[in-house]
């Protein structure tokens, strides 16, 4: 199928805020505005039929696809109705913990699970989905989609989520800058950490990233320790701080300091020194590509995308950042049968995840659609992104979850100031990110 990925990802930028707002619902035009308690987000409410499938969205380009998969669906059962509900990622993790401890009242029957979040319901008191592993195995679903993205919403031997996007990492380069100053397109960090070098001595960085001194970007620093198989979470579920992680945590460090990376407070402070040509690379998922586009037009054709440079030599080129996954409460009323015939159509046709694709810019995670959604995009010099994609699909690693990955990442950004600093080493911040794990586990 012809199509353009840039058109598609006019949407991105609201997709990956993670916390979307509405103002229209799926129930008629009824809604209201309430505020959920989350520092001034709203969320919105409508009038509910008991006999509607309910189903709780995050962000409005999701409620957007499924009022387009709603419709579709009911034109063959025309006797279900649907009601969709939108609010921020916080709001509805906190009305699902709510609904959890009083015994399920007031709970929706499909949840659009943000993959941050559902590390919250991760043991078996605050578990509020349904397992979907017969379903899953009679349908043969991880024969369909790639079993990577399944893993992010797997607990104690259990997979309750169908992912929507493969959300590939891969590396934006600005092909022309690599070729006015012949430095070769980096394959390996250390070959990047060289190009770094050598762009630093034409006054360019080789990418923007936030201030370490503020925590840094902890989601990009581990990209490629995920796709090395190296992440601070192991497929235990354990912590796991490795000297590679040290190793790239101080890289990033250093690098900002002697002036190879340009170091943000605000990502909006960084789009200025991309179009003033001083960015040569930014790492970045399928669902984040057409922020270049978004915030430097005029670069149009200068960038290309390419493998990510691997940190070891067993590594994968790609990595991988994100996810959501549609999910089957436990405490639903309706029939299971028709919940998850509805979770197959919209996450595992063919046709309707082109049609997601083309609506919401989701790179599909599903291996007979991957084909419909390969075409040139254009502000990127009209290179087959979608054909690079598909052929890192099977590379796609695992993003494993944890409980205490936000106790984590809280440690890390409170205590990176002192490391930036030199008030602590690497080896001491390990100490006190094993201790905050530690604390957080003895507590629950």
């Amino acid at each position: 199928m012809a199509m353009f990925l840039g058109t598609a990802m006019l949407m991105t930028t609201i997709l990956t805020g993670c916390g979307g707002t509405s103002e229209e619902t799926d129930n008629g035009g009824k809604e209201n505005q309430a505020d959920t308690g989350t520092g001034g987000d709203t969320e919105t409410v409508t009038d509910t039929n008991s006999d509607d499938i309910v189903i709780w969205a995050f962000a409005e380009p999701h409620a957007e696809y499924f009022r387009w998969v709603t419709e579709e669906y009911k034109k063959e059962h025309p006797d279900v109705n649907f009601t969709i509900e939108i609010m921020t990622t916080d709001a509805l993790s906190e009305r699902l913990a709510v609904i959890n401890a009083s015994g399920g009242e007031g709970a929706p029957d499909l949840v659009d699970q943000e993959q941050g979040f559902f590390s919250r319901f991760m043991s078996e008191e605050q578990m509020c989905y349904y397992p979907l592993d017969e379903f899953m195995e009679r349908d043969d679903v991880t024969d369909k989609m790639v079993k990577n993205r399944l893993d992010l919403y797997a607990y104690d031997g259990h997979y309750y989520g169908l992912e929507h996007a493969l959300c590939p990492v891969t590396m934006a380069y600005r092909k022309d800058l690599f070729e006015e100053y012949n430095i070769e397109i980096p394959t390996t960090w250390e070959e990047y950490k060289a190009a770094a070098e050598e762009f630093a001595k034409h006054d360019i960085y080789i990418s923007a990233t936030k201030d370490m001194s503020m925590g840094g970007e902890l989601d990009e620093i581990v990209l490629l320790l995920r796709a090395a198989g190296l992440d601070y979470v192991d497929e235990n579920g354990k912590l796991n701080i490795t000297d590679e992680f040290k190793n790239i945590v101080m890289d990033y460090v250093q690098m900002q300091q002697n002036g190879m990376m340009y170091a943000w407070e605000t990502q909006d402070e960084a789009w200025p020194v991309v179009a003033e040509d001083k960015v040569a690379t930014y790492f970045t998922a399928d669902w984040a590509a057409g922020w270049l586009r978004d915030n430097v037009p005029e670069q149009s054709g200068k960038w290309q995308m390419a493998p990510l440079p691997k940190l070891t030599d067993t590594a994968s080129v790609v990595s991988v950042r994100g996810g959501t996954g549609l999910c089957m409460t436990k405490y639903t009323d309706k029939d299971k049968e028709e919940l998850w015939d509805f979770m197959k159509f919209a996450q595992l046709d063919k046709d309707n995840c082109v049609k997601k694709y083309e609506m919401i810019a989701l790179y599909p995670p599903v291996y007979d659609a991957m084909p419909e959604c390969n075409s040139p995009v254009e502000y990127y010099d009209n290179q087959n992104l979608g054909e690079l994609y598909e052929s890192l699909a099977d590379e796609i690693p695992v993003q494993y979850q944890a409980d205490w990955r936000n106790a984590f990442t809280e440690s890390f950004n409170s205590n990176a100031y002192d490391l930036v600093e030199g008030n602590i080493s690497i080896d001491e911040l390990t100490d006190i990110l094993t201790e905050a794990v530690n604390e957080y586990n003895e507590s629950k």
